[in-house]
């Protein structure tokens, strides 16, 4: 066709119709362009796949196959930050079972089919070869999927210019592979993170105060009596840049500098403190921080109140969720995120539970001394409730409900369990 007599109005617009009628051509482009990344890739050459993966990921800005192929090439040119950005974008995406896409050819038909293989090469029936020898070179072969139609139950190969692919969300051998990767450059982000100095501490003045409740589990009472000396606490949990500075790894399941540290055991916490010149706090003195002088269930009143700590809030999918709750955050959240309690401490409610020092004895507020306790003596390290398997966990956490955030709550774990929802801080 001739076009020597049209416009640049009438090209343009004869461009967006034939765009809009023949969309065939974009897609082709952007299937080549992921074939090229994947071929760089393979080759070695990450500057060149970054180019082609970038430009297709532009046409098809919502596909977490070019995604995770632009994550993998930028975590090789050790781009961090843009690879950690495109990893949290596929996390975020729907899990699948299987690998279903939504196919559009070009004549508009469009079905739903499973992803058996993406770039087949079909096998060469022969029929070419004396063209071949006559023509010269013989023609590129034309990448193919392998496509399970879901509709009519026939497997068919289709080339990549004709059709479009929509995935329906991510399959959940993916989603584990590029959490796998979300892993190592989150740890490599904290390890970069800017030091922020020696970690504050508070000083607490000693004194006496009521340990225990009333209205909670039976291991809280009796309430007693208790008096302790002065300490200095941490102000925050103890975060994932300080824990991995100090020990080398990061176990935590939910990455970031400055969150707390969890699926910590309680031999690693005390390890930590140690190596950092502190301690574990006694259950004793944990109570008593927590208060901050205060004698009601929370620091802030007998009733639960929205905004003052993380807990299992309404975007929790589990069956202690509190429903008319949301507190911005669907897992762990930054420490001190949360508004300090009346002697400076955060998250002395929620986020993490802390570990402390004591072993777990649910009777033992019967036979507590009332100076400086520091919990049961580890008669029987078989005995589950007599102090000898469990240590003292306390303050709740972000899947945990509002009743396990009272200053009075107890719990106790296993030393050496590791879970998402255990912390701690230190004490001098």
């Amino acid at each position: 066709m001739c076009f020597s007599f049209l416009s640049k109005q009438q090209l343009l617009r004869w461009g967006i119709i034939t765009l809009v009628l023949f969309p065939v051509s974009v897609f082709a482009s952007v299937q080549e362009e992921t074939s090229k990344g994947d071929a760089a890739f393979k080759q070695g050459k990450m500057e060149e796949a970054e180019k082609h993966y970038s430009s297709a990921l532009k046409t098809d800005p919502d596909s977490w196959r070019i995604m995770r192929g632009l994550a993998e090439t930028k975590f090789q040119l050790k781009k961090y930050r843009e690879t950690s950005q495109l990893v949290d974008r596929i996390l975020a995406m729907k899990i699948i079972k299987r690998n279903i896409v939504m196919v559009t050819l070009g004549d508009g038909q469009t079905f739903e089919a499973e992803i058996v293989d993406e770039n087949v090469f079909p096998p060469d029936d022969g029929r070419n070869n004396m063209r071949n020898y006559v023509d010269g070179e013989a023609p590129k072969p034309v990448l193919h999927y392998r496509l399970f139609n879901l509709n009519t139950g026939k497997m068919l190969l289709i080339p990549h210019p004709e059709a479009t692919l929509k995935y329906k969300g991510i399959p959940r051998r993916i989603y584990e592979y590029v959490n796998d990767l979300h892993v190592k450059v989150e740890d490599i982000l904290i390890s970069m993170a800017e030091k922020k100095g020696p970690v504050e501490m508070v000083a607490v003045k000693g004194g006496c105060f009521k340990m225990g409740s009333n209205q909670g589990a039976a291991s809280e009472r009796p309430v007693h009596e208790v008096c302790l000396k002065d300490y200095k606490i941490d102000k925050h949990e103890v975060n994932q840049s300080q824990f991995q500075a100090v020990m080398g790894h990061n176990p935590a399941r939910f990455k970031g500098a400055d969150r707390p540290a969890e699926r910590v055991t309680w031999h690693e916490a005390k390890e930590y403190c140690e190596k950092s010149n502190k301690r574990l706090l006694t259950e004793a003195e944990w109570e008593y921080a927590a208060r901050a002088g205060t004698t009601t269930e929370y620091y802030w009143g007998d009733e639960f109140e929205t905004g003052k700590s993380n807990l299992c809030d309404s975007t929790c999918d589990m069956n202690i969720s509190a429903k008319n709750v949301t507190d911005g955050f669907s897992h762990t959240a930054p420490v001190g995120s949360f508004p300090a309690n009346p002697w400076g401490l955060h998250d002395m409610a929620g986020n993490v539970y802390e570990w402390t020092s004591d072993w777990m004895d649910d009777k033992y507020y019967m036979k507590s001394p009332r100076d400086n306790p520091t919990g049961p003596k580890r008669t029987n390290p078989t005995d589950r409730k007599g102090g000898g398997i469990r240590k003292v966990l306390r303050g709740g956490a972000w899947a945990s409900n509002a009743d396990s955030q009272r200053s009075a709550a107890r719990k106790g774990f296993v030393v050496d369990y590791r879970i998402d929802l255990f912390g701690f801080r230190c004490a001098r």
